[in-house]
């Protein structure tokens, strides 16, 4: 029960934030720095991301003896996780346009695949509240159905890897001392 529990748990936390998408061991090219400009709006976006991943800190409670209540409890979490989603696409929006070639389009991208992955989060949420779960049969099943959905995302790496597509803000998300608070990664 618990690794079916924690399927739902980690492809809903990929979907928002996967930390090997931010940091990354060495900078795309040691020959050059990002410019100032990109660097500062990257920051703008990793804080976006913390204070969506914050609302993270407490996964759903697995109680084996009471399935209503642990699906309660995952109920809560999908909840959690869409605000979370919300935020992030807020920080982006909050940002602008990065100041890059190409910069709206790759904002677009992110914001469109986020706006899907809502949409596939909301589904989820709805079809678990409905669920009929009077026994660990039924929360197997609602998990199942929920990992279903879950499955279907756009791109379950998140918007950062959208973003880092352009070379200049992959440059910045290397070198922004912010994403690597917020994903505890080296650059």
């Amino acid at each position: 029960m618990k690794r079916m529990h924690s399927a739902v748990l980690a492809m809903s936390v990929a979907a928002l934030l996967s930390g090997a998408a931010c940091g990354s061991d060495a900078p795309p090219d040691p020959g050059r720095h990002a410019d100032p400009a990109a660097l500062a709006w990257v920051d703008k976006v990793c804080t976006g991301v913390a204070a969506g991943s914050a609302k993270l800190a407490q996964p759903p409670a697995v109680d084996d003896a009471d399935p209503v209540k642990t699906r309660d409890a995952m109920v809560g979490f999908l909840g959690r996780l869409g605000s979370a989603l919300e935020d992030m696409a807020g920080g982006i929006r909050t940002a602008g346009v990065p100041p890059v070639p190409d910069g709206q389009s790759v904002v677009d991208k992110a914001t469109g695949n986020l706006t899907e992955t809502q949409g596939k989060l909301a589904e989820t949420k709805t079809r678990m509240e409905q669920a009929t779960v009077t026994d660990q049969a039924g929360l197997r099943r609602a998990i199942s159905d929920a990992d279903a959905t879950m499955g279907k995302l756009a791109d379950p790496e998140g918007p950062i890897k959208d973003l880092k597509a352009n070379p200049e803000l992959n440059l910045a998300f290397s070198e922004s001392a912010t994403c690597k608070r917020v994903y505890g990664t080296g650059s």
